[in-house]
């Protein structure tokens, strides 16, 4: 038998000595791909880094001067209030995106992909301290941390921590970046997937640097605020060590969130909430399997622009003149009697969604503005307040000011930290 075997052997390789080149690379590359098709990863696995860039000392500069003036333009609470008061980056930052593996629950486990950053100081030393940022609502895929010149917010923590010796890390969730899912606004758990995910990709990519770590923060903005919320508690039940955490405008309980936006409008509610309903519902719609939820709650001449808007056909600005800014002239009247009513299909889903039902052991801030477009101050400061009462003693809950609209308490909350 083994006589046979070297025989044939020989006759194949032979044959092989015969065949044109071209068909002996056609066949070596279908080998290599056949290999390849069989890595499988787990969640949490690395797939690959790439550096797409270095922030050096002039541009962190920038952001936290002539970028956050910009930012802050029109805002009641203006530039003139922060100017200054940043710290003056120590280094540059190199910048890195991470695609990663990981999971969406919702959908049974199904596995993607997903993509975040990772900015390392280039003063590399012991026990690098870690901040882990949450951004908060965008309208755009590539307005995420992976990209950061299209992220203003990724990029004060960029200037701020990174340029003070601190490696920065933040998720883009699934459906942003460069996944190639729906988008996931506010699905709990795939977000709290992607989050946990997204640092042990890091730890990961971190240890195949030899880059050794140090204590761990996290902290988010808005949308990015209540998801701190829900990736601090997983953090917690993981049994890893979180030094501090702290919010800007956190809507930690979205059935308060949604209902107060429609029992109770204000009159300086702001002109993107009609957009943000829209993408929750039909995320909802698609995570949580509710074929119809968008076109039963969003009124009939406003469903189709508002599938080309969460699905990044259109722009928010096409969305906004063609749609409206207010959230009561958006939704049908029956879908808005149900929601307050807590008896609409959805209501038990943001009842359920909740970010701030435990005890958080973490050192947590949670920052609140009183002019607030987007977050009221009670919620804002609720998981504080909430837990306070629950007998939590290392938590605190900031006013940023009788001016502070919502980009303003995100500032401030830099100013503070």
């Amino acid at each position: 038998m083994h006589q046979h075997n070297s025989v044939m052997a020989k006759q194949l390789q032979k044959g092989m000595r015969l065949l044109p080149f071209s068909l002996i690379l056609f066949f070596s590359m279908m080998a290599v791909t056949a290999f390849a098709q069989r890595i499988t990863y787990k969640h949490g696995d690395l797939i690959r880094s790439e550096k797409i860039g270095t922030y050096d000392q002039d541009k962190l500069t920038r952001i936290v001067n002539t970028e956050l003036e910009q930012f802050l333009n029109g805002s009641p609470m203006p530039f003139d209030q922060f100017k200054g008061k940043f710290a003056v980056p120590q280094n540059a930052v190199n910048l890195y995106k991470l695609t990663y593996q990981t999971l969406i629950p919702e959908k049974g486990g199904k596995p993607t992909i997903a993509t975040s950053l990772v900015a390392i100081p280039d003063r590399l030393k012991e026990n690098m301290p870690i901040v882990s940022y949450q951004h908060g609502t965008v309208f755009g895929k590539e307005e995420v941390p992976s990209n950061p010149d299209h992220s203003m917010e990724t990029k004060l923590m960029i200037a701020q921590f990174g340029g003070q010796g601190y490696i920065v890390i933040g998720a883009d969730y699934i459906g942003l970046g460069d996944s190639k899912e729906p988008n996931s606004y506010f699905a709990q758990k795939s977000t709290e997937q992607a989050c946990m995910d997204m640092y042990a990709a890091t730890r990961q990519f971190l240890r195949n640097l030899k880059i050794t770590t140090g204590a761990f923060f996290t902290m988010g903005w808005s949308q990015g605020g209540y998801n701190n919320m829900i990736f601090l508690r997983k953090l917690e039940q993981a049994g890893i060590v979180v030094a501090a955490s702290a919010t800007a405008s956190a809507p930690v309980d979205l059935s308060f969130f949604i209902t107060r936006g429609i029992a109770n409008p204000r009159p300086n509610d702001a002109v993107y909430t009609p957009a943000s309903f829209a993408n929750m519902l039909f995320s909802f719609e698609h995570y949580y399997g509710k074929p119809g939820l968008a076109a039963d709650a969003i009124r009939p001449e406003y469903v189709s622009l508002s599938r080309s808007f969460y699905e990044h056909r259109i722009g928010f600005m096409d969305f906004l003149q063609k749609t409206t800014g207010r959230a009561t002239e958006f939704l049908k009247p029956a879908f808005m009697e149900q929601i307050k009513a807590g008896t609409h299909q959805l209501s038990k889903i943001l009842y359920n969604s909740e970010g701030y039902r435990w005890v958080s052991v973490t050192p947590l801030r949670a920052y609140y503005g009183m002019k607030d477009e987007a977050v009221p101050d009670y919620l804002a400061r609720l998981a504080v307040e909430y837990q306070a009462l629950l007998g939590k003693k290392n938590g605190q809950a900031i006013n940023a000011g009788d001016n502070a609209d919502h980009r303003a308490t995100y500032i401030y909350a830099f100013d503070r930290l």
